[in-house]
């Protein structure tokens, strides 16, 4: 059981910010892998962020104006059977024993209970996009709408809670940043050992294996992703997490893998030689990528806007590829032309909490009028909104892009490099958070030329 003060504090804002609206925020359900195996099951973010609560299936209701029960737990009942096979619940009474909640009813009875609480109410605050539930919040507006009179308002709109709920996670308080550097530590630890027992001839789940056998044995439940250990070729895929192949003599090695801890996640990517020495071009590369993040990083200070950072590391990696004859044009021209996107195609930079792509200002509103859209109509209209922004950028990409046809040395294809840290920024400075993982190329030599700390096969 964890300690429920910072899950009150929490609680209290959120309630604050809501007014007399009645929030209903759903916890992550189990998803079946296979037959009767099911994935891994990960609490909800937002839901987790609420409530401690770590249990599938439940939902939470806050009702700030309620005269008992602002705060309610629906859980999946206790139940010997079922608990004999899959551990303990926590049940109706444990979730007010044990977890905060000023009432608690088994999950069955949510309908009943949300009809109740939703009258008299503004709005009823709920993020939508869960198909397994938004038609549930659909009818219950309807309901509501039905029975309500001139003297028994009932909520005609949805809003969505993430404005309230992921500006409270962007800001961390002094025991959530302790997670996320114990996070930071192990990871470190764990790239580091990943230097020291890559070798030609392993498999990248070798070496994944290895990365993640640190984490385990340091204290961390999982991964915050699916670890990226990408050996030669494969190290141009961004997302590439086969981790499959044969490593040979000459190749780099891109890992990008964090830990959780505390529900908090690390993200480190380090690319180093399998042979424990770069090549030439390796080099020559690896430069530019380490040049330009450290740049980024330099440029990330309170009140700098993020475009700023990425700005910084582009022109420096653009200058850099120029340098080496693998950009045809100057450097304001590349720029203009968005050339250097034939090899950094992608930002230089996300928000990074309890989820590895982590919420924070960006994210907008979206408030939705049941008087004007049914339940099919808000999908379609969803749907082709973003349709619209997307052929809007792919166009305006098109217009600003040139597609250059200028051959790359051979020595210089194949090669992918990544640097990640991970960076915290308050009105003092700078703190990197993954300091001591290895990035200098000399340093990346020398931890990869010691021993291994965990046995390989021979």
């Amino acid at each position: 059981m964890t300690d429920q003060a910072p899950f009150i504090e929490r609680r209290q804002r959120f309630a604050e910010a809501i007014g007399d609206a009645v929030a209903i925020v759903p916890a992550a359900g189990e998803v079946r892998r296979n037959s009767d195996v099911h994935y891994e099951f990960r609490q909800d973010s937002d839901f987790f962020f609420l409530t401690g609560f770590d249990e599938p299936d439940a939902v939470a209701v806050l009702n700030p104006t309620h005269a008992k029960e602002r705060y309610v737990l629906f859980v999946r009942p206790r139940d010997r059977e079922m608990e004999i096979w899959n551990g303990l619940r926590a049940g109706a009474e444990g979730a007010v024993r044990d977890y905060g909640a000023d009432a608690a009813y088994p999950i069955d009875q949510l309908d009943e209970k949300l009809r109740e609480y939703v009258v008299d109410r503004s709005a009823i605050v709920y993020r939508l996009g869960n198909p397994q539930f938004d038609g549930r919040i659909i009818r219950l507006v309807e309901f509501a709408r039905a029975v309500r009179t001139r003297s028994r308002p009932a909520p005609v709109r949805i809003e969505d809670p993430g404005p309230i709920v992921h500006e409270l996670r962007l800001r961390r308080s002094p025991a959530e940043l302790a997670r996320h550097r114990r996070a930071c530590e192990i990871s470190r630890d764990a790239h580091i050992e990943a230097m020291r027992y890559a070798r030609p001839g392993l498999l990248e789940y070798e070496v994944q294996a290895a990365l993640e056998f640190v984490f385990r044995v340091s204290g961390s439940p999982r991964n915050g992703y699916p670890s990226i250990v990408a050996s030669g070729p494969n190290a141009c895929i961004l997302h590439y997490t086969e981790n499959r192949r044969r490593m040979e003599d000459g190749d780099l090695l891109l890992i990008d893998a964090g830990c959780e801890y505390g529900y908090h996640s690390a993200d480190i990517t380090r690319t180093f030689p399998v042979n424990g020495r770069f090549t030439a071009p390796q080099r020559a590369i690896y430069e530019i990528v380490l040049r330009a993040q450290l740049a980024g990083i330099a440029a990330g200070q309170a009140g700098v806007r993020y475009e700023k950072i990425h700005e910084t590391a582009k022109k420096e990696l653009t200058a850099g590829l120029i340098d080496l004859g693998l950009l045809p044009r100057g450097l304001d021209e590349s720029l203009a032309m968005h050339h250097y996107r034939e090899f950094y195609m992608h930002g230089t930079g996300h928000w990074l909490g309890m989820d590895v792509h982590d919420v924070g200002s960006e994210r907008e509103s979206a408030t939705f009028s049941l008087r004007e859209y049914s339940e099919e109509e808000m999908y379609s209209r969803r749907q082709l909104l973003g349709a619209a922004a997307a052929r809007r950028l792919e166009e305006e990409e098109k217009a600003k892009a040139e597609k250059i046809v200028h051959p790359i040395p051979r020595e210089f294809r194949g090669i992918g490099i990544r640097i990640e840290d991970d960076v915290l920024v308050t009105t003092d400075g700078v703190e990197v958070l993954t300091a001591g993982t290895p990035k200098a190329i000399d340093e990346v030599e020398r931890v990869c030329a010691e021993p291994p700390r965990l046995p390989r096969r021979s």
